[in-house]
């Protein structure tokens, strides 16, 4: 019993991983936010996410607690770094309830969606790489991974990665 409690807090800390600011400003940047009201549900006021929104003077809110418990329906668009373990979940539930998004996902996912073997049933945009995240204990860790969207930037830069039937 004390392996699987042990097991499980290795899970949950192996789950953080903090987006780098410089990854923010590059694919954020890129979004007309003007007049939304933006959720980043899995982020603090610590998050780079939300420093950078609150740096544009963006109207944005954090929750950092449980996504499954924020009213959606108070906001335009969601803004994350979700749980990598509750990705899939996190985007059907996205998808279900209409909501606009902007987040970052393994290349694992990505790939997935292209291949047309985790299927959304609408269009998504592939964003720049992230390839560095910051660790709980201050660390840095290389992980393959990027931003999807349901919406396109307004520059034009990102390329749908699925085609929807």
């Amino acid at each position: 019993m004390a392996q699987q409690i042990k097991t499980s807090k290795r899970k949950t800390f192996d789950d953080e991983f903090f987006t780098m600011y410089k990854d923010v400003v590059r694919e954020l940047h890129k979004y007309d936010l003007r007049g939304k009201k933006i959720i980043c549900p899995c982020d603090t006021r610590e998050s780079n996410i939300y420093k950078y929104l609150k740096d544009c003077y963006y109207d944005v809110k954090q929750d950092g607690k449980e996504w499954r418990k924020v009213d959606y329906n108070k906001y335009d668009i969601v803004i994350t770094n979700p749980p990598f373990s509750q990705v899939r979940e996190f985007l059907r539930y996205l998808v279900e309830i209409k909501k606009d998004f902007i987040i970052i996902v393994s290349d694992v996912l990505r790939y997935s969606i292209k291949q047309g073997k985790f299927d959304l049933g609408i269009p998504i945009y592939k964003g720049w790489d992230a390839q560095k995240f910051y660790r709980p204990d201050g660390t840095i860790k290389s992980i393959h991974c990027g931003w999807i969207s349901n919406i396109p930037d307004s520059w034009e830069e990102n390329k749908l990665i699925n085609e929807i039937k």
